[in-house]
């Protein structure tokens, strides 16, 4: 998931963009890519939340004959990417929104990014999906290849009611199935150790921080882009307007509850 969302952001040519509309004095679309620029922000601060939670459980994680002991709310877990969900939801209909937008601009920003992501202009959709219903993907590649890794796999932690039956998790790998993986491995937070050693698996292997602190790195250099190319005063006038544009109050209103 982490993957995929880097790609996103990297697929967004911030400083070509931000230039073309500096020198257009279109402050309105400049305000525009500032909001994207806050939600990701966003969506960085909530994934830090879950991985500093899950890494918690894992140190915590005890096991005996009886029952596995561990610091988790799996209910807020939950949440928490359903939240993430909202937010993934509210960056790609104010991308794409911008991108239509920017078409008038320099249509070239729109084709440039259809290219990277062809067939999938609603990369975010699937992911947004994926973290509504309780699961987590920690197999993602990049924007091509998602949801399936470089070795063609799927893998997921499911966060979402009772213990899965036979029939819930073939529905789930023909879904990872039919996105060209060869296969799928999702566990159950009530898969007991199967569950830890997967997490304990992608601590280790997948780099989680790593991946969170790079897309943090990006978002600031598009700060700094942002910051370089206009005044506040350009920015801050045309903020509100956007905002009720997209909707983004009662988005933002929703992902609180």
């Amino acid at each position: 998931m982490l993957t995929l969302i880097k790609a996103f952001l990297e697929k967004i040519d911030f400083l070509a963009i931000a230039e073309a509309l500096r020198r257009r004095k279109n402050r309105r679309l400049s305000a525009g890519l500032y909001v994207v620029l806050v939600q990701s922000y966003e969506i960085i601060e909530l994934f830090r939340i879950l991985l500093d939670e899950l890494r918690a459980a894992l140190e915590s994680h005890q096991h005996n004959d009886v029952a596995h002991r561990f610091y988790l709310n799996p209910g807020r877990v939950a949440h928490l990417l359903a939240r993430q969900s909202s937010n993934l939801e509210v960056m790609e209909t104010l991308t794409g929104e911008l991108l239509n937008e920017l078409r008038i601009v320099d249509n070239k920003f729109v084709e440039a990014y259809r290219g990277l992501f062809p067939g999938k202009f609603g990369i975010l959709f699937e992911a947004c999906g994926l973290l509504a219903s309780g699961r987590l993907l920690l197999s993602d590649a990049d924007g091509d290849g998602y949801p399936v890794n470089f070795h063609r796999e799927s893998r997921a932690l499911s966060f979402s009611g009772g213990k899965p039956t036979d029939e819930d998790r073939q529905r789930t790998a023909r879904c990872f199935y039919s996105n060209g993986g060869k296969s799928a491995f999702e566990v159950s937070i009530h898969d007991g150790d199967l569950f830890f050693e997967e997490l304990e698996r992608h601590f280790r292997e997948d780099d989680p921080y790593g991946k969170l602190e790079a897309i943090e790195k990006l978002t600031e250099e598009y700060r700094q882009v942002l910051m370089e190319c206009f005044s506040l005063d350009d920015l801050l006038g045309e903020i509100a307007k956007v905002r009720r544009h997209y909707g983004w109050a009662e988005s933002e209103g929703s992902s609180q509850n």
